[in-house]
């Protein structure tokens, strides 16, 4: 509750920029190119640290802790690295991602500040100061939002260099309330180092691949889109999946930080029941969130921020169902590396990432010189949200029984 109050300012803030930012500085376009590039960054982002944020609140001490931190580190650069290689990548193959302007600088950018507030996060979790980590979340947030209006000089650039002006902001804070701390710890050294990695390996080769394979399941649809679709459809949707998304995000941050460091608090035998509370609740207050969608007129939407958003609403109403369960799946997702099972995280990736790349498979007989009709793209919209209903109603099945499974 702490962290979700501490940053919902600057979450309302987020909401109340995006219909100034829709009406005066950025249009669709520039909304298209933001969600394409989230979607890079977060796809990259997942293998950032190799999640050593999530080793570092698991460490037995802080010198193991800073270790961990060391390892994640040095992941960082060479993912980062690989940032710049993807975009220099996409651009000279000719691909419609590779003309975002200035990619080659914003995507490696955009990767080492995910990476970088992961492992500050994780510190920050490991001492229950979730109060430092709201309030420097939400000063990052804040921001990154204001910085959005002076940049939209450079058009759709500008939309994402406001995000990484608040990343970049929140990083520094952490370091900066965290470096007293870290001064008193000694320089970990190459043994501390190695017997980090063998500890820390399950996150290596479970954790990891399982974040990529959830992202990539994510960009799989919206990269789709952004190839076959006109730039007017997918900036509804990329702005529309804004406004959802600000919200989720937000409850699944708070709720993930707190509950994967409180797990070990929690008895075995009550252990399903305050899995199945906390998921409850939270698709409880999802469903009360998303009910003003179906309340809002369409012609206010247009009257409001222009014709070019006259698509948004109904796009939003389409999408907002599967978000239910996501959310509750989403922010309990730590019940599996809990357990000792990143496998099974794994094995639920696989099968969403082969799901939305069915769905774009069956959608490419619809192609028409490589384009998607709207009334096709809409079509495929839908079986999408039925798809992820489906999904993540599966990951909760799985989570109960990766509870049963331990305890015998």
């Amino acid at each position: 509750m702490a962290l979700a109050f501490g940053s919902g300012v600057a979450q309302l803030a987020s909401l109340l920029a995006l219909p100034l930012l829709q009406r005066f500085y950025y249009g669709p376009e520039a909304f298209a190119d933001m969600a394409v590039y989230s979607q890079l960054v977060g796809i990259l982002g997942a293998i950032a640290t190799f999640r050593m944020d999530l080793a570092i609140v698991k460490s037995p001490d802080e010198l193991a802790a800073k270790a961990s931190t060391s390892n994640g580190i040095r992941a960082l650069i060479v993912t980062t690295l690989g940032a710049f290689l993807l975009a220099c990548a996409l651009d000279a193959g000719g691909w419609a991602m590779g003309g975002i302007p200035w990619l080659a600088m914003l995507l490696p950018l955009g990767v080492a500040g995910m990476g970088l507030n992961g492992l500050l996060a994780g510190w920050l979790a490991r001492a229950d100061r979730f109060g430092t980590l709201a309030w420097t979340r939400s000063g990052g947030t804040l921001m990154g939002e204001a910085a959005r209006f002076p940049l939209s000089v450079w058009e759709g650039a500008g939309l994402i260099a406001g995000r990484l002006a608040g990343q970049w902001c929140t990083a520094l804070a952490c370091i900066w309330k965290l470096q007293p701390a870290w001064r008193s710890l000694p320089k970990s050294r190459s043994q501390d180092r190695k017997a980090a990695w063998m500890r820390d390996w399950d996150y290596v080769r479970y954790t990891t691949p399982a974040n990529v394979l959830a992202m990539a399941a994510n960009g799989a649809f919206v990269f789709f889109l952004f190839e076959t679709c006109t730039p007017d459809l997918v900036g509804n949707i990329g702005a529309g999946m804004a406004y959802l998304t600000v919200a989720a995000g937000l409850v699944i941050r708070s709720v993930n930080d707190v509950f994967f460091k409180h797990l070990d608090d929690i008895p075995k035998d009550s252990l399903l029941r305050q899995y199945w509370g906390w998921a409850c609740s939270l698709m409880m207050l999802t469903v009360l969130g998303l009910s003003p969608l179906w309340w809002i007129p369409e012609s206010w939407v247009a009257a409001k921020l222009g014709a070019g958003w006259s698509d948004m609403l109904p796009l939003m109403r389409l999408l907002a169902p599967w978000m239910v369960p996501w959310i509750a799946a989403s922010a309990l997702s730590g019940i599996f590396p809990h357990l000792g099972l990143q496998s099974w995280s794994l094995a639920l990736d696989a099968l969403h990432l082969l799901l939305i790349a069915s769905l774009v498979v069956l959608a490419l007989p619809l192609l028409h010189n490589g384009a998607l009709a709207d009334a096709d793209a809409w079509q495929f919209l839908r079986r999408y949200t039925m798809a992820q209903g489906a999904f993540y109603l599966c990951a909760l099945a799985a989570g109960t029984a990766a509870i049963l499974k331990k305890r015998g």
